[in-house]
């Protein structure tokens, strides 16, 4: 069969005696290549049989043509018969849902058919010419075809509905959602679903097959995404997904404008070609993906993109069907099954993570036992060395301090050398209980027992108490500010901080050296007051400069320090509760002074 097109340059205008004037160029399968409405006129030349008159059925599909006008000539008359989707189903002459014309040819004349066609929906028709005989057997075998692949997609989907029950996987959830509008989508193409639902409403046929191609592609396109998440999948692609699925969106409230329409079968079909190509460029960034899984999913993304590429031939008139088919929907049924092998192994994938990601989980829910046990081990330690060492320290501290009395009564000269002595034993019982305390505010710390109790307070004052209680606190430089200097949080938690940080100073200092305490409030982010300084400047040896590396670690004691008392949990309380408090601490080393910078929020 020799077949020709025209094309309309105002569509409407032409009538049959018209268009049969008209010049035709050769015609495989594509009505236009353009997405404007217009109007195409085919002309179709039957071969003849060899005498007389034959019978024969012109069979046009594929079912989505919109409206199409047979013109057929008898004894000098034109004769017109209509058919299409906006037409009753029991309009088609076909079983299989296309469009057929039983028409008569006859031997020694040219038999010509004109077919007017108007159309959004579909970019290609096929049509072949076929003896009764031939056309029943054609049919029986698409019939076949089609069954067995509505078949294998209901099962993939029952499958995936299954497991989904079983494991509230998501990315099965999507999927059984994807083939069930791909099962609704391939019924609405072969015009199974108009027949089976919209004999009455034929406009609705229309509305459900653009709908469902809509849903078709954002289900598609989620299966994917989901594919990805888990393993990292770049920004580029969430972005890319996220535009895609917006537009496809705007798509759906706009589906019965005409005009959007022709728009979106041109994104549809740009959408489709590239999918597969986006979701392996997408792959490389996967680095948790294993490479086993990557290659299963590269490969499967680039069969199926094949298989979209070769139903898409037709479009450009590379390819002649000789079956009635749509975009997207030839080899749907390879098409699925590769989508459930690739879900197949991305659950596999999925659970071996979840495997591995609960053995970790036991293994740290063991460790986290034993440290907790060593911890209260631990803990009760502390309060036992804690009840039987301060009870005599204090018992030792107030007989010292005694015999100290007693001495002064004696003349000086008798008693100087002794004082001494008791002085020194003095300072050692405190420095003990300072080594108890810090062990004590430690274990607090790791039982997670400091909860900060906010309240507004004047720094003034528990500065002036802590230096009644300082030994050395003529060292320390520190000018007080005539007006109340008020800071809200956690008094008690301050004054640790800040005891610290002066013993810290002093201990580690040069001797007779000065300590600089600086308390003051910043305002160089705002007009008003936005964070709290507390600074501690001391001067140190030319080679007694702490590590700043470990400077904030546990048990930390520079070199330099191992002749003096101490436990190296300091610091490291003192960064600890600078962090309950919302502050941070930073260490400063220049011209042999380092400085602690405590900031707090005001």
């Amino acid at each position: 069969m020799d077949r020709g097109l025209f094309v309309e340059s105002a569509p409407g205008s032409l009538t049959i005696e018209q268009a049969v004037t008209q010049d035709y160029n050769p015609f495989g399968v594509v009505l236009n290549r353009g997405f404007t409405p217009t109007i195409r006129w085919l002309r179709l030349l039957v071969q003849a049989p060899a005498q007389g008159s034959e019978q024969v059925v012109l069979r046009v599909g594929p079912h989505y043509i919109r409206d199409i006008q047979l013109f057929e000539q008898k004894e000098g008359v034109w004769i017109s018969r209509t058919a299409g989707d906006h037409f009753p189903v029991s309009q088609n002459a076909c079983a299989d849902h296309s469009y057929c014309f039983p028409v008569t040819v006859h031997a020694g004349v040219k038999n010509y058919f004109y077919l007017r066609i108007d159309t959004i929906n579909g970019f290609f028709l096929t049509t072949r010419a076929l003896q009764p005989d031939t056309l029943s057997s054609v049919m029986v075998d698409q019939q076949r075809n089609m069954g067995l692949e509505f078949g294998v997609i209901l099962a993939i989907a029952f499958w995936a509905l299954i497991v989904y029950i079983r494991t509230r996987h998501t990315i099965l959830g999507i999927f059984f959602i994807s083939e069930i509008v791909t099962l609704l989508f391939t019924l609405s193409s072969s015009g199974l679903l108009a027949a089976l639902f919209f004999e009455k409403h034929v406009w609705l046929d229309n509305l459900a097959f653009n709908t469902l191609y809509v849903f078709r592609l954002m289900a598609s396109l989620l299966v994917t995404n989901e594919l990805l998440k888990q393993f990292g999948a770049p920004r580029w692609y969430g972005y890319y997904v996220k535009g895609v699925l917006a537009i496809l969106c705007l798509e759906l409230l706009a589906i019965k404008l005409d005009y959007v329409t022709l728009l979106a079968l041109n994104f549809n079909f740009l959408l489709v070609s590239i999918m597969p190509l986006v979701l392996v460029a997408a792959l490389p960034w996967c680095h948790k993906m294993p490479v086993a899984h990557r290659r299963l999913i590269a490969g499967g993304a680039l069969l199926m993109g094949s298989l979209l590429w070769i139903d898409i031939l037709p479009l450009l008139g590379w390819v002649r069907p000789d079956i009635v088919s749509s975009p997207g929907n030839w080899g749907g049924l390879i098409v699925a099954v590769v989508l459930s092998i690739m879900v197949l192994s991305d659950i596999t994938q999925r659970r071996v993570i979840y495997d591995r990601e609960m053995q970790e989980l036991q293994f740290m829910r063991a460790r986290n036992l034993v440290e907790t046990e060593q911890i209260k081990e631990r803990s009760m330690l502390i309060d036992m060395l804690t009840h039987e060492l301060k009870n005599p320290l204090a018992t030792m501290r107030m007989a010292a301090g005694s015999l100290r009395r007693s001495l002064q009564q004696q003349p000086p000269k008798q008693s100087a050398d002794s004082t001494d002595r008791i002085d020194s034993m003095i300072q050692a019982i405190n420095n003990m209980n300072t080594v108890i305390e810090r062990c004590v505010q430690v274990d607090q710390l790791d039982q997670k027992g400091f909860s900060p109790k906010y309240e507004d307070f004047d720094v003034n004052e528990v500065v002036q108490a802590l230096l009644a209680s300082q030994p050395e606190a003529e060292r320390i430089d520190w000018r007080q500010q005539p007006s109340p200097l008020m800071l809200r949080t956690d008094p008690n938690l301050f004054a640790i901080v800040l005891a610290n940080l002066l013993d810290n100073a002093i201990k580690y200092s040069q001797p007779e050296s000065r300590i600089m305490l600086e308390l003051y409030d910043d305002h160089s982010i705002s007009e008003y007051a936005s964070r709290f300084i507390l600074r501690v400047t001391n001067t140190v040896g030319e080679n007694d400069a702490p590590d700043p590396g470990s400077l904030f670690n546990r048990y930390y004691r520079g070199e330099y320090a191992h002749d003096k008392s101490g436990t190296g949990l300091g610091l490291y309380l003192v960064k600890s509760l600078c962090k309950i408090l919302g502050g941070s601490i930073r260490f400063e080393h220049k011209d042999h002074r380092v400085h602690f910078t405590v900031e707090l929020k005001r």
